[in-house]
């Protein structure tokens, strides 16, 4: 069944989510159950600046789900969580306009990978982890999906009953829906994917973005993001012609 992001919005009543300007805080009721600290939101000295992990210099790995064109000149990696407000902010104001210029245009290509803080979070992980195996595209859409709807899932005690009726709208049956969400395995492998990135790359929150081969620390608007993007695509540029240049 191919179900659009528009349509599952309309269906759950999350087509038009209104976000702050400012950064956006989640609800005051929090689930009741979570195996997980929030990490301190000011960096470690080790974040930030150019890397040289090949979990960003050889992106993609086997375990990523890409958007856009394989021979774009650079690629924007974003380590998010999807009970995050910030992460929800930026995928409802920022990411359109990536898209839009950047990501449509074959002038970068986007992975989002999982970087979970609350059992939420983990369940949403493994659900999208889950439909992307079956089709790749999918993976977008669910994620984009359970950020518009974070609101009415993310924070509730129960909720996997939201998780299940977003996954229910989206074409999965009961069945594969536990499958998605109960797998040992589905668990461990995004939990293993969220400890490399902390101990790798020292992720300090969410969203954390990597643009080329640096993170980007700069304010999360479109226009100051495109910015650096310009930048790290003029510096491939170079990269690439200079290295033909010595052929």
């Amino acid at each position: 069944m191919r179900i659009s992001t528009l349509a599952l919005s309309l269906v759950l009543g999350t087509a038009s989510v209104a976000y702050a300007a400012d950064a956006p805080t989640a609800p005051a009721s929090t689930p009741a159950v979570s195996k997980f600290t929030e990490p301190n939101l000011k960096p470690p000295k080790e974040s930030g600046g150019i890397t040289t992990s090949p979990m960003i210099l050889e992106a993609p790995l086997r375990t990523d789900f890409v958007k856009g064109s394989a021979t774009a000149p650079i690629t924007m990696i974003e380590y998010a969580s999807l009970s995050c407000p910030h992460c929800a902010h930026f995928s409802a104001t920022v990411m359109p306009e990536l898209e839009k210029n950047y990501i449509d245009t074959g002038k970068m290509r986007y992975i989002l990978r999982p970087f979970p803080l609350n059992e939420p979070a983990l369940k949403g992980a493994m659900l999208v982890d889950c439909v992307g195996e079956q089709n790749p595209d999918k993976y977008y859409v669910f994620s984009k999906v359970l950020f518009d709807a974070q609101s009415k899932w993310a924070y509730d005690a129960n909720f996997m009953s939201g998780l299940e009726t977003i996954a229910t709208v989206g074409g999965l049956t009961k069945d594969q829906f536990q499958t998605c969400t109960g797998t040992t395995d589905r668990e461990v492998k995004i939990l293993k994917l969220k400890k490399q990135a902390e101990d790798d790359l020292k992720v300090p929150h969410t969203p954390y973005i990597f643009i080329g081969d640096e993170a980007y620390e700069g304010e999360r608007t479109p226009a100051a993001i495109e910015k650096f993007i310009d930048k790290k695509i003029a510096e491939a540029q170079a990269k690439k012609a200079a290295e033909k240049s010595a052929q």
